[in-house]
């Protein structure tokens, strides 16, 4: 949701009092100085402050998922709201290995899209919302930040992340030789095949590469877009008085119609539901929940330590599409997994040819040709998507990532052996010059580190 407040047109004595504005159907309130300061914490902005809180400073199920500025406490706090699964860690934590380089902090140059500046580390962790960062090089953590109260074992909301995870499974599970990308989704789940629907001729591999035909909007401020429906559904969001909704997370999947303009595998097209349906044929196909095969797959070997957990729908279905909360911790323990070909502590992970499937990326035409090639963020010819996860083929800066709106990344450079993690609250679903910031953030790392 693009939603900015502006205090330019209030009066001095409007200044004094309160700023009201609606947002959501809900009203929020804030103080002068809150209204001044867009990047404030949510303990400066009293959030959750008091016994019980005050009203306009009280995060609820209504507002803690995406409104802010309520997400820069709720991200930390899912659990208190929704329904979720818990990943178990491992039975002995692998303590991770660090040799932090403080010059990161003045020496990495970033520029700030669109104005010809340089930022430093500080404004650009600012100035994006950050809640957390970790910087890996090879298998060591070389620099580390948290801020807006956040602690390195802090479960932290990952939003479509979370796709990432789901689509690993499911290509984990296509390596283990429990199912093909060239089977029709329907062989696991026949519940699918309907007419006109949106998987009822699909295969596995076009799922989990989002080339699938749809019709669905990935709008998040549109009350009657696909996607607030969906959330609607799970029961994160208020439902609309008047419409009639789909009983459960499932019963929607099945109400989703294929996009008559274009056929599957023509383009690529990026759609929460579809993450939703991956994880259902992984589900059927591995006999295992997203919870199970997560940590029988990964969290059992890689150390994890303390509160993983992924939220859930009202009717106890975990949600692929955007449910994960994790630490930066364990974050960074995959990250660094996924940047040394599946490989932790020595051991083997996951089956190399995953990471490399995943890195290799998909095809640039069906990216290109869809609606979410930009030309300014993600640049024809230079991007695809590939299980679920975000693929740049740049010369020189090939990268393969997990992203999450309002700020959820892991970003993963093999050619120059380093990874980051960064985890935000920002106060907007996606943007352009946000999500660019981001990335010239980690493009600025990367050339540090590289050039030391």
């Amino acid at each position: 949701m693009n939603i900015s407040l502006s205090a330019s047109s209030l009066t001095k004595s409007l200044l004094a009092t309160l700023l009201v504005v609606e947002m959501m159907g809900v009203v929020l309130i804030a103080s002068p100085a809150v209204a001044q300061d867009k990047y404030a914490s949510a303990k400066e902005l009293g959030l959750m402050e008091g016994f019980p809180p005050p009203l306009e400073k009280r995060v609820t199920k209504a507002n803690a998922i995406q409104n802010p500025p309520f997400n820069r406490w709720a991200y930390q706090h899912m659990r208190m709201f929704y329904p979720t699964a818990n990943v178990p860690a491992a039975d002995k934590p692998v303590p991770l290995g660090k040799t932090i380089d403080w010059t990161i902090e003045n020496g990495v140059k970033i520029n700030e899209p669109g104005t010809g500046k340089t930022k430093k580390m500080a404004d650009f962790l600012k100035e994006t919302w950050t809640d957390a960062i970790v910087v890996i090089r090879g298998d060591q953590i070389v620099y580390e930040k948290y801020l807006n109260d956040m602690t390195p074992n802090t479960p932290h909301q990952m939003m479509s992340a979370t796709k990432s995870f789901g689509g690993l499974l499911g290509l984990i599970a296509v390596a283990n030789g429990n199912a093909k990308e060239s089977d029709l989704v329907t062989k696991y789940v026949p519940e699918l095949d309907v007419e006109d629907g949106a998987f009822a001729k699909a295969t596995f591999g076009q799922v989990l590469n989002m080339t699938n035909s749809m019709d669905f909007s990935e709008v998040y401020d549109d009350p009657n877009s696909g996607i607030m429906t969906y959330v609607a559904v799970l029961g994160w969001k208020p439902k609309q008085e008047g419409r009639e909704y789909p009983a459960s997370l499932y019963d929607y999947l099945v109400t989703l119609k294929a996009d008559k303009a274009h056929k599957d595998g023509e383009i690529f097209h990026y759609q929460t539901p579809k993450t939703d349906v991956v994880n259902w044929v992984t589900n059927r196909a591995n006999n295992a929940s997203f919870q199970k095969a997560l940590y029988d797959e990964v969290w059992s070997k890689i150390g994890t330590e303390g509160e993983t957990y992924v939220l859930m729908d009202n009717d106890a279905t975990v949600v692929a599409g955007g449910g994960l909360n994790a630490t930066p911790y364990n974050l960074t323990r995959f990250a660094m997994m996924m940047l040394n070909g599946g490989k932790f502590n020595g051991k083997q992970v996951i089956p190399a040819s995953v990471v490399d499937t995943i890195a290799k990326g998909g095809s640039i035409e069906a990216f290109d040709t869809g609606p979410d090639s930009d030309d300014v963020v993600h640049k024809k010819g230079e991007w695809s998507y590939r299980g679920q996860w975000w693929v740049k083929h740049t010369p020189g800066m090939e990268a393969f990532m997990a992203i999450g709106v309002h700020g959820q990344w892991i970003y993963i450079d093999r050619n120059h052996d380093i990874a980051i993690v960064k985890l935000g609250s920002m106060p907007v679903s996606k943007d352009t010059y946000l999500d660019g910031y981001n990335l010239e953030g980690f493009y600025g790392i990367v050339r540090y580190l590289s050039g030391k």
